[in-house]
């Protein structure tokens, strides 16, 4: 058995969609220190961490309550929708900026997968390239919709095109039940022929996205 690590890491330097948002911290609610002189522990010493960051970022997957206000968030999810048989198809054009389209399916069996596309675009993470990423298409993602994929996942930075309000990609996917993975990476890793795609998240009540340590098992 293999197994792919397909996550980024979530730390300070984790690109985000705005520089209005928070940088992720992660800190020590009681360190080792304290806790040596906090008369609790005999012997040894522990360390809490208290970790404060926006949902939407690093390796993380988007809830159907993300876009929709009467979809299952997080915590409502099954397993079965996030544990499922994997599919890697190659984007080797994308290009900045420019849709992915409904051809990337051709000769693919989609139904009832997770659908994850490989443009390389990880190889710009912590770049300034990396926010010229391309993305799904309106045309892509009703068509992955309509041919049964479980999930989409994709190795840049968001799904649709940041400057379209609209937000077709998401929209298409959520509202059918189609969970999103973004920011994913090392794609090129995977097999072409059957894997096996994870991305859990911890069953936060309330949330509409989540981080996740994605990642493929290849038997």
């Amino acid at each position: 058995m293999q197994l792919i690590d397909l996550s980024q890491t979530l730390g300070p330097e984790t690109p985000l969609f705005s520089d209005a948002w928070p940088r992720p911290t992660v800190t020590p609610y009681l360190s080792h220190a304290q806790s040596a002189f906090s008369g609790r522990y005999s012997g040894t010493t522990v360390e809490l961490s208290f970790a404060q960051f926006m949902t939407s970022m690093g390796t993380y997957l988007d809830s159907p309550f993300h876009f929709n206000p009467n979809g299952a968030t997080i915590e409502r999810l099954d397993l079965r929708q996030l544990v499922l048989p994997g599919l890697r198809i190659d984007c080797p054009a994308a290009q900045p900026r420019q849709p992915l389209g409904p051809e990337l399916l051709a000769r693919h069996d989609v139904a009832g997968k997770a659908v994850l596309l490989n443009t390389g675009w990880s190889s710009y993470w912590g770049k300034g390239s990396y926010f010229e990423h391309p993305f799904i298409g309106a045309e892509l993602a009703r068509a992955l919709r309509d041919q049964g994929a479980k999930l989409v996942g994709c190795d840049f930075l968001a799904a649709d095109d940041p400057n379209n309000p609209q937000r077709p990609a998401h929209v298409a996917l959520l509202n059918a039940n189609i969970l999103i993975v973004e920011n994913l990476t090392q794609l090129a890793l995977l097999p072409s022929g059957p894997f096996t795609f994870h991305a859990a998240p911890a069953r936060v009540v309330g949330a509409a996205s989540f981080p996740v340590r994605a990642y493929a098992v290849v038997v």
